[in-house]
């Protein structure tokens, strides 16, 4: 009897597929598994992410270096950039200029007053070359608009009702466009930029007396392949270089090689270029009166009768204003006082 109850406890305890304990292994071994799979694939999306963020890093150097290297280039113009178009200039751009319009404002009477003061004369203009008339009609008077340089200057000089001589910096960053805004125009000058005695804001690339002839020749040629078309310049300042007279035998000399004629502004009373163009037989044109030795309206009036008595007097003379908003308003509205007189561009002098 109990041999046979043993008998049916074996019989059930075979029965049973698993016992507890293998159950138990069984599932500590699955989450085990999924534990370590679990831990794998986040290791791994973590390695991605590192990678991808290392690829985005490299990606971002690379542009940065790319817009560096184009800024850089930038900073080098206008060398070899053709300057922009004027109808291009936004209105921001616009303002812009006319604040640095404002920084350089009458910088040939600037140049000329710390001329005679240095001088100790300051009351008294440089003894004038004397003239001859030439034109048995009417008196000729030339008027120079120096430093333009910007679109909203040229909009005003164009409202001028009859002819003026406008004549233009060479491109710079800060006035790229003057190339393409010449060209708007019959004839204009070019201002080129000479050492002052005395100037706190210098153009770039302005010649200084002690410069080589080489350094004048290059610069002379590069403003030359700018405005091919123009064949007579002006100084920008030059106070301390048109009183030098090896400079300016170096200068006028290379301007002759160019076929170039050169308009003396006349800011020192020490100024060489009359015997420098006699030295080489070149022409050469000589300021007789600024304009606007002040910017009051009512002087700038006063200063253009003073150059067309000098016209009446002696033919033809030779008048230089700046493109500020008083003297570019007076001579739209001088017709009353040019009665007699003949405006005509430099060259028709």
């Amino acid at each position: 009897m109990a041999k046979s109850r043993r008998k049916k406890r074996k019989s059930r305890t075979k029965k049973r597929f698993f016992s507890k304990k293998k159950i138990l292994i069984l599932l500590l071994s699955f989450l085990g598994a999924f534990a370590i799979v679990y831990i794998v694939n986040h290791v791994q999306s973590i390695g991605d992410e590192k990678l991808n963020d290392k690829s985005t890093q490299t990606l971002m150097s690379k542009m940065q270096k790319m817009l560096d290297d184009e800024k850089r280039r930038v900073d080098s113009l206008p060398k070899q950039v053709k300057p922009k178009e004027p109808n291009k200039i936004s209105p921001i751009v616009e303002v812009k200029q006319k604040e640095i319009e404002k920084e350089t404002h009458l910088s040939e009477v600037e140049d000329y007053k710390a001329s005679l003061e240095k001088q100790k004369q300051k009351s008294q203009e440089p003894k004038r070359i004397a003239k001859k008339a030439v034109y048995s009609g009417k008196p000729r008077l030339a008027i120079i608009i120096d430093d333009v340089a910007f679109a909203h200057q040229v909009r005003l000089i164009k409202k001028i009702p009859f002819r003026v001589t406008p004549s233009f910096f060479p491109p710079t960053k800060n006035h790229p466009n003057s190339i393409e805004l010449a060209k708007d125009f019959n004839f204009a000058m070019v201002h080129l930029p000479l050492e002052a005695l005395n100037h706190g804001r210098p153009e770039p690339q302005t010649l200084k007396a002690n410069d080589t002839a080489e350094t004048i020749k290059k610069r002379v040629q590069q403003i030359k392949e700018w405005f091919p078309y123009i064949t007579h310049y002006n100084n920008h300042t030059g106070s301390k270089f048109t009183a030098d007279p090896q400079a300016m035998d170096r200068l006028m000399k290379i301007l002759k090689d160019n076929n170039i004629t050169f308009m003396d502004s006349r800011t020192t009373k020490q100024t060489k270029a009359p015997q420098m163009a006699k030295k080489y037989n070149l022409k050469l044109y000589t300021r007789d009166i600024f304009l606007d030795n002040s910017t009051q309206k009512s002087l700038i009036r006063e200063q253009l009768k003073k150059a067309v008595a000098i016209a009446k007097k002696s033919g033809y003379a030779v008048a230089i204003g700046h493109p500020n908003k008083n003297t570019l308003s007076v001579l739209m509205n001088a017709q009353d006082l040019l009665k007699g007189i003949d405006l005509v561009y430099l060259k028709d002098l």
